[in-house]
């Protein structure tokens, strides 16, 4: 792959999984399931710019939900075009996206702690602060917080075009996201739900014993 701003993980072989961490996180976050699913798929995990080991610039204009979708992109063109996304949070949003923008080649998704954005622009302005505020607190660049801000109501507007199978997952702390899972439910054709008891946002590395077999599962039915 010929893109020197990011920095992907390889193993395994089969049925390509392509997996997304979330805003301030990295590939590492994967850890638990990278062992689970390599010896039976080709894993692909990577860092977002100014992540990990990809690229961080300091420049405003370096970040946007855009240059993140070109980057999965080129990750799911290296995998061979016929993936299951796998994300969280910042993650799962960025799958969403490209699954209603461009849903070749997209076996199923997996959304861990996301959800689909906001429709009114005062919940986005308040999102967008949010976030700005919460970059400050991760180690990376200040600027990359615009990878997680929104603009628009892509996702939320475009739900229905979700085509593919969809399981969505997270932990029954991580309350913020229940009303978007139920938001899924409704609009999405094909989706399915999990709850993990007393797990939070990070659900798939605290309670990995049960989210792999769920995805395990998700993925023998496609």
């Amino acid at each position: 792959m010929n893109n020197t701003r990011i920095k992907v993980y390889r193993s395994g072989s089969g049925q390509a999984l392509v997996f997304t961490h979330g805003f301030g996180g990295t590939a590492e976050t994967w850890e638990h399931q990278i062992e689970h699913f390599a010896p039976n798929y080709a894993v692909h995990c990577w860092d977002l710019i100014g992540h990990g080991g990809s690229a961080k610039p300091e420049q405003d204009d370096a970040y946007s939900r855009d240059i993140a979708l070109e980057d999965l992109d080129n990750v799911i063109a290296d995998a061979g075009n016929d993936v299951v996304m796998i994300g969280h949070s910042l993650g799962g949003y960025l799958n969403q996206c490209r699954a209603i923008q461009n849903p070749q080649g997209l076996r199923g998704l997996v959304l861990i702690a996301t959800g689909p954005g906001y429709r009114k622009p005062e919940a986005r302005e308040k999102w967008n602060r949010g976030t700005r505020k919460a970059g400050k607190t991760f180690p990376v660049p200040l600027a990359s917080a615009r990878l997680v801000e929104q603009h628009d109501a892509l996702v939320m507007d475009g739900l229905e075009q979700i085509q593919c199978p969809v399981l969505q997952i997270a932990g029954s702390r991580d309350t913020a996201f229940h009303g978007a899972m139920k938001v899924l439910e409704k609009r999405v054709p094909r989706v399915q739900s999990l709850i993990v008891a007393d797990a939070g946002h990070h659900v798939h590395a605290s309670h990995a014993k049960i989210v792999n077999p769920a995805i395990e599962q998700f993925l023998a039915a496609l």
